[in-house]
């Protein structure tokens, strides 16, 4: 711990299971957000539906399929230096999902928010998104919600407002509103 002060990431991950544990785990002994630092998830790639939800990505990819250059540039595309992150765990994240096994963590930013979300529950589901509107500064008349296409990671779609969201069991989406 008396290093940390000197670091910019952790690598927990090597030899974790990512796909059978809890969000608990993903936070405590995965992402570095209890220390103040990035995590990165290293064991096969890691799930990058559940690291976006805590910051992560794998690093520089091991193979072609853990590439995280396609989720860094929709971090670039959306301008997420400067974006304020707000995690599930925040009790007054403005945007929330009806699911708590698929929480969302949001990066905010004036204009839009850039949301992640994450599948825990046993099975296929869909969610509903609760957005506070308001806080974020966002009309709702006129928002837009898409998914952008990242390849290895989700096809492009939009989403309408209420429409309700297919969640893949250990995956997820980003999704970005303005």
């Amino acid at each position: 711990m008396e290093h940390f002060p000197y670091l910019n990431r952790l690598w927990f991950g090597e030899y974790f299971d990512y796909e059978n544990n809890s969000p608990d785990f993903f936070l405590t002994e995965v992402s570095g957000i209890p220390f103040g630092l990035m995590g990165e998830m290293l064991q096969d790639g890691g799930n990058p539906w559940r690291g976006m939800v805590y910051g992560m990505t794998n690093r520089m990819p091991w193979s072609d399929n853990a590439d995280p250059r396609p989720i860094w540039k929709v971090w670039d595309d959306f301008g997420m230096q400067g974006a304020k992150m707000i995690g599930y765990w925040v009790e007054n994240n403005p945007v929330k999902t009806n699911n708590p096994q698929v929480p969302a963590t949001i990066y905010r930013k004036d204009g839009a928010v850039l949301v992640s979300l994450a599948s825990w529950a046993k099975e296929d589901t869909t969610v509903q998104l609760s957005i506070d509107w308001k806080a974020l500064g966002i009309d709702p008349a006129r928002a837009v919600i898409t998914a952008p296409p990242v390849r290895n990671f989700q096809d492009g779609r939009t989403f309408g407002k209420d429409a309700p969201i297919p969640v893949a069991k250990n995956k997820g989406w980003i999704l970005i509103i303005k």
